[in-house]
Protein backbone atom coordinates (compact mmCIF):
# COMPACT_ATOMS: atom_id res chain seq x y z
CA UNK A 1 0.00 0.00 0.00
CA UNK A 2 1.36 3.39 -0.99
CA UNK A 3 0.82 6.55 1.06
CA UNK A 4 1.20 9.96 -0.56
CA UNK A 5 2.01 12.87 1.71
CA UNK A 6 0.22 15.94 0.39
CA UNK A 7 -0.23 19.33 2.02
CA UNK A 8 -1.64 19.24 5.54
CA UNK A 9 -2.85 15.66 5.48
CA UNK A 10 -1.85 12.10 4.61
CA UNK A 11 -3.97 10.51 1.90
CA UNK A 12 -4.10 6.88 0.84
CA UNK A 13 -4.15 5.90 -2.83
CA UNK A 14 -6.30 2.91 -3.55
CA UNK A 15 -6.12 0.64 -6.54
CA UNK A 16 -8.57 2.83 -8.45
CA UNK A 17 -6.61 6.00 -7.73
CA UNK A 18 -9.20 7.36 -5.32
CA UNK A 19 -7.66 9.31 -2.47
CA UNK A 20 -9.04 8.67 0.98
CA UNK A 21 -8.33 11.12 3.77
CA UNK A 22 -6.76 9.48 6.82
CA UNK A 23 -6.76 12.61 8.91
CA UNK A 24 -10.18 13.24 10.44
CA UNK A 25 -10.99 16.80 9.38
CA UNK A 26 -14.68 16.58 10.34
CA UNK A 27 -14.14 17.74 13.93
CA UNK A 28 -11.87 20.55 12.76
CA UNK A 29 -14.43 21.66 10.19
CA UNK A 30 -17.21 21.74 12.79
CA UNK A 31 -15.04 23.74 15.18
CA UNK A 32 -14.16 26.26 12.46
CA UNK A 33 -17.77 26.64 11.34
CA UNK A 34 -18.96 27.30 14.89
CA UNK A 35 -16.16 29.82 15.44
CA UNK A 36 -16.88 31.65 12.18
CA UNK A 37 -20.64 31.82 12.84
CA UNK A 38 -20.14 33.18 16.36
CA UNK A 39 -17.57 35.79 15.27
CA UNK A 40 -19.79 36.80 12.36
CA UNK A 41 -22.71 37.23 14.76
CA UNK A 42 -20.66 39.31 17.22
CA UNK A 43 -19.16 41.56 14.56
CA UNK A 44 -22.48 42.15 12.77
CA UNK A 45 -24.04 43.11 16.11
CA UNK A 46 -21.13 45.48 16.71
CA UNK A 47 -21.77 47.23 13.39
CA UNK A 48 -25.57 47.44 13.45
CA UNK A 49 -25.92 48.03 17.21
CA UNK A 50 -22.75 50.01 17.82
CA UNK A 51 -24.49 51.96 20.61
CA UNK A 52 -23.91 48.95 22.86
CA UNK A 53 -20.25 50.01 23.03
CA UNK A 54 -21.07 53.50 24.35
CA UNK A 55 -21.00 52.65 28.10
CA UNK A 56 -17.74 50.70 27.93
CA UNK A 57 -15.64 52.07 25.05
CA UNK A 58 -14.26 55.64 25.03
CA UNK A 59 -14.88 57.73 21.93
CA UNK A 60 -11.18 57.97 21.10
CA UNK A 61 -10.86 54.24 20.35
CA UNK A 62 -14.29 53.68 18.79
CA UNK A 63 -12.93 54.07 15.22
CA UNK A 64 -10.64 51.08 15.81
CA UNK A 65 -13.45 49.02 17.40
CA UNK A 66 -15.84 49.80 14.53
CA UNK A 67 -13.32 48.93 11.80
CA UNK A 68 -12.19 45.80 13.66
CA UNK A 69 -15.79 44.61 13.55
CA UNK A 70 -15.89 45.40 9.82
CA UNK A 71 -12.74 43.36 9.15
CA UNK A 72 -14.04 40.56 11.39
CA UNK A 73 -17.19 40.29 9.27
CA UNK A 74 -15.01 39.78 6.20
CA UNK A 75 -12.62 37.23 7.72
CA UNK A 76 -15.46 35.33 9.41
CA UNK A 77 -17.18 34.88 6.05
CA UNK A 78 -13.91 33.74 4.48
CA UNK A 79 -13.32 31.28 7.33
CA UNK A 80 -16.84 29.89 6.98
CA UNK A 81 -16.47 29.33 3.23
CA UNK A 82 -13.01 27.78 3.58
CA UNK A 83 -14.14 25.49 6.40
CA UNK A 84 -17.08 24.19 4.37
CA UNK A 85 -15.06 23.74 1.16
CA UNK A 86 -11.76 22.56 2.62
CA UNK A 87 -10.21 19.53 0.93
CA UNK A 88 -7.37 17.34 2.26
CA UNK A 89 -4.66 18.59 -0.13
CA UNK A 90 -5.48 22.32 -0.04
CA UNK A 91 -2.69 23.37 2.29
CA UNK A 92 -2.89 27.05 1.29
CA UNK A 93 -6.47 27.21 2.53
CA UNK A 94 -5.43 25.47 5.74
CA UNK A 95 -2.75 28.09 6.34
CA UNK A 96 -5.23 30.91 5.69
CA UNK A 97 -7.61 29.40 8.25
CA UNK A 98 -4.83 29.18 10.84
CA UNK A 99 -4.09 32.87 10.21
CA UNK A 100 -7.75 33.81 10.61
CA UNK A 101 -7.96 31.87 13.87
CA UNK A 102 -4.91 33.80 15.06
CA UNK A 103 -6.60 37.07 14.16
CA UNK A 104 -9.79 36.12 16.02
CA UNK A 105 -7.72 35.11 19.05
CA UNK A 106 -6.07 38.55 18.97
CA UNK A 107 -9.25 40.54 18.33
CA UNK A 108 -11.40 38.89 20.97
CA UNK A 109 -8.48 38.61 23.36
CA UNK A 110 -8.44 42.42 23.30
CA UNK A 111 -12.19 42.57 23.98
CA UNK A 112 -11.87 40.07 26.83
CA UNK A 113 -8.84 41.66 28.53
CA UNK A 114 -10.10 45.22 28.09
CA UNK A 115 -13.38 44.23 29.78
CA UNK A 116 -15.62 45.31 26.93
CA UNK A 117 -18.71 44.44 28.97
CA UNK A 118 -21.38 44.67 26.31
CA UNK A 119 -24.27 42.17 26.38
CA UNK A 120 -22.15 40.07 24.01
CA UNK A 121 -19.19 39.71 26.38
CA UNK A 122 -19.89 35.98 27.00
CA UNK A 123 -19.82 35.55 23.22
CA UNK A 124 -16.43 37.26 23.05
CA UNK A 125 -15.12 34.78 25.61
CA UNK A 126 -16.54 31.87 23.63
CA UNK A 127 -14.86 33.05 20.42
CA UNK A 128 -11.57 33.61 22.26
CA UNK A 129 -11.70 30.08 23.67
CA UNK A 130 -12.74 28.48 20.38
CA UNK A 131 -10.03 30.25 18.39
CA UNK A 132 -7.37 29.34 20.97
CA UNK A 133 -8.27 25.66 21.16
CA UNK A 134 -8.88 25.62 17.41
CA UNK A 135 -5.28 26.67 16.91
CA UNK A 136 -4.05 24.01 19.33
CA UNK A 137 -6.21 21.32 17.70
CA UNK A 138 -4.96 22.25 14.24
CA UNK A 139 -1.29 22.47 15.16
CA UNK A 140 -1.30 19.19 17.09
CA UNK A 141 -2.96 17.35 14.19
CA UNK A 142 -0.64 18.54 11.45
CA UNK A 143 1.30 15.93 9.53
CA UNK A 144 4.86 17.14 10.13
CA UNK A 145 6.61 15.09 7.39
CA UNK A 146 4.03 16.31 4.88
CA UNK A 147 4.57 19.95 5.76
CA UNK A 148 8.33 19.65 5.64
CA UNK A 149 8.16 18.50 2.01
CA UNK A 150 6.62 21.81 0.98
CA UNK A 151 9.03 23.83 -1.12
CA UNK A 152 9.66 27.60 -1.06
CA UNK A 153 12.46 29.57 -2.77
CA UNK A 154 15.22 30.09 -0.25
CA UNK A 155 15.39 33.85 -0.88
CA UNK A 156 11.69 34.20 -0.04
CA UNK A 157 11.94 31.93 3.00
CA UNK A 158 14.92 33.81 4.41
CA UNK A 159 13.45 37.18 3.46
CA UNK A 160 10.14 36.42 5.18
CA UNK A 161 11.97 35.14 8.25
CA UNK A 162 14.14 38.25 8.40
CA UNK A 163 11.12 40.52 8.09
CA UNK A 164 9.38 38.64 10.90
CA UNK A 165 12.33 39.08 13.23
CA UNK A 166 12.55 42.77 12.29
CA UNK A 167 8.84 43.25 13.11
CA UNK A 168 9.32 41.55 16.48
CA UNK A 169 12.32 43.75 17.32
CA UNK A 170 10.59 46.97 16.26
CA UNK A 171 7.38 46.36 18.17
CA UNK A 172 9.19 45.13 21.26
CA UNK A 173 11.16 48.39 21.26
CA UNK A 174 8.00 50.47 20.78
CA UNK A 175 5.98 48.70 23.47
CA UNK A 176 8.77 48.68 26.04
CA UNK A 177 9.46 52.36 25.39
CA UNK A 178 5.83 52.95 26.43
CA UNK A 179 5.91 50.48 29.30
CA UNK A 180 9.06 51.72 31.01
CA UNK A 181 7.56 55.09 32.08
CA UNK A 182 4.51 53.23 33.41
CA UNK A 183 6.76 50.90 35.38
CA UNK A 184 8.67 53.86 36.79
CA UNK A 185 5.59 55.76 37.92
CA UNK A 186 3.29 52.83 38.69
CA UNK A 187 0.58 54.39 36.53
CA UNK A 188 -2.17 52.03 35.37
CA UNK A 189 -3.71 52.88 32.02
CA UNK A 190 -7.37 52.09 31.47
CA UNK A 191 -7.43 51.07 27.81
CA UNK A 192 -5.19 49.46 25.17
CA UNK A 193 -3.00 47.69 27.74
CA UNK A 194 -4.19 44.40 26.25
CA UNK A 195 -2.00 45.05 23.22
CA UNK A 196 1.11 44.91 25.41
CA UNK A 197 0.00 41.61 26.89
CA UNK A 198 -0.96 39.83 23.68
CA UNK A 199 1.91 41.18 21.58
CA UNK A 200 4.70 40.66 24.09
CA UNK A 201 3.50 37.30 25.40
CA UNK A 202 2.16 35.66 22.22
CA UNK A 203 2.56 37.47 18.89
CA UNK A 204 6.15 38.75 18.92
CA UNK A 205 7.61 35.49 20.29
CA UNK A 206 5.58 33.65 17.63
CA UNK A 207 7.17 35.80 14.91
CA UNK A 208 10.68 34.95 16.13
CA UNK A 209 10.00 31.24 16.69
CA UNK A 210 8.32 30.87 13.29
CA UNK A 211 11.20 32.67 11.59
CA UNK A 212 13.80 30.38 13.14
CA UNK A 213 11.73 27.28 12.36
CA UNK A 214 11.19 28.40 8.75
CA UNK A 215 14.94 28.84 8.25
CA UNK A 216 15.36 25.28 9.53
CA UNK A 217 12.59 24.03 7.19
CA UNK A 218 10.42 22.96 10.12
CA UNK A 219 6.65 22.64 9.84
CA UNK A 220 5.90 25.24 12.52
CA UNK A 221 7.81 27.85 10.56
CA UNK A 222 6.46 26.84 7.17
CA UNK A 223 2.86 27.46 8.21
CA UNK A 224 3.67 29.94 10.98
CA UNK A 225 5.13 32.72 8.85
CA UNK A 226 2.27 33.15 6.34
CA UNK A 227 -0.29 32.65 9.13
CA UNK A 228 1.31 35.42 11.18
CA UNK A 229 1.40 37.68 8.12
CA UNK A 230 -2.37 37.19 7.84
CA UNK A 231 -2.71 37.98 11.55
CA UNK A 232 -0.61 41.13 11.08
CA UNK A 233 -2.71 42.31 8.15
CA UNK A 234 -5.89 41.63 10.11
CA UNK A 235 -4.67 43.53 13.17
CA UNK A 236 -3.27 46.60 11.43
CA UNK A 237 -5.74 47.12 8.58
CA UNK A 238 -8.59 48.14 10.94
CA UNK A 239 -6.31 50.77 12.47
CA UNK A 240 -5.52 52.20 9.03
CA UNK A 241 -9.19 52.08 7.98
CA UNK A 242 -10.16 53.73 11.27
CA UNK A 243 -7.91 56.68 10.46
CA UNK A 244 -9.63 57.03 7.08
CA UNK A 245 -13.10 57.01 8.67
CA UNK A 246 -12.34 59.37 11.55
CA UNK A 247 -13.24 62.69 9.85
CA UNK A 248 -16.32 61.27 8.11
CA UNK A 249 -17.89 59.15 10.84
CA UNK A 250 -16.50 60.60 14.08
CA UNK A 251 -15.63 64.20 13.21
CA UNK A 252 -12.02 63.84 14.38
CA UNK A 253 -8.88 64.49 12.34
CA UNK A 254 -6.93 61.72 10.67
CA UNK A 255 -3.45 61.03 12.00
CA UNK A 256 -1.42 60.95 8.80
CA UNK A 257 1.50 59.23 10.51
CA UNK A 258 -0.66 56.44 11.90
CA UNK A 259 -2.46 56.04 8.59
CA UNK A 260 0.82 55.63 6.70
CA UNK A 261 2.37 53.34 9.33
CA UNK A 262 -0.59 51.00 9.74
CA UNK A 263 -1.51 51.12 6.05
CA UNK A 264 1.98 50.31 4.81
CA UNK A 265 2.59 47.55 7.35
CA UNK A 266 -0.78 45.89 6.73
CA UNK A 267 -0.19 46.07 2.95
CA UNK A 268 3.28 44.53 3.31
CA UNK A 269 1.88 41.74 5.48
CA UNK A 270 -0.88 41.02 2.97
CA UNK A 271 1.51 41.06 0.00
CA UNK A 272 3.99 38.79 1.75
CA UNK A 273 1.25 36.33 2.72
CA UNK A 274 -0.08 36.27 -0.85
CA UNK A 275 3.33 35.78 -2.46
CA UNK A 276 4.31 33.17 0.13
CA UNK A 277 1.15 31.09 -0.38
CA UNK A 278 1.28 31.45 -4.17
CA UNK A 279 4.92 30.31 -4.26
CA UNK A 280 4.64 27.47 -1.74
CA UNK A 281 4.58 24.13 -3.54
CA UNK A 282 4.43 20.49 -2.46
CA UNK A 283 7.67 18.58 -2.85
CA UNK A 284 7.99 14.95 -3.71
CA UNK A 285 5.50 12.66 -2.05
CA UNK A 286 6.83 10.34 0.57
CA UNK A 287 6.20 6.64 0.09
CA UNK A 288 5.82 4.72 3.34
Amino acid sequence: MVYNVVGLAIVRSGSNGEKILLRNIINNRILLIITSVLSLTASLAGIFYSQMYDPVVPARIMPGVFTQDLITILVSMILLVLAVRLRPNEYQKGIVMVGILGFLFYAYGIYAIEQIYTPLYPLYLAILGLSFFGLIYTLTNLDVPALETLQLPKILRYGAAGYSILIAVIFNMIWFSQLIPLLQTGERIEYTFSVYIIDLVFIMPAFVISAVMAIRQRSLGIIGLPSLFIVGAGILSPLALGEVLKPFRYGTPTSTGDLILFGVLSAVFLILATVYLHTLRPGRSADL
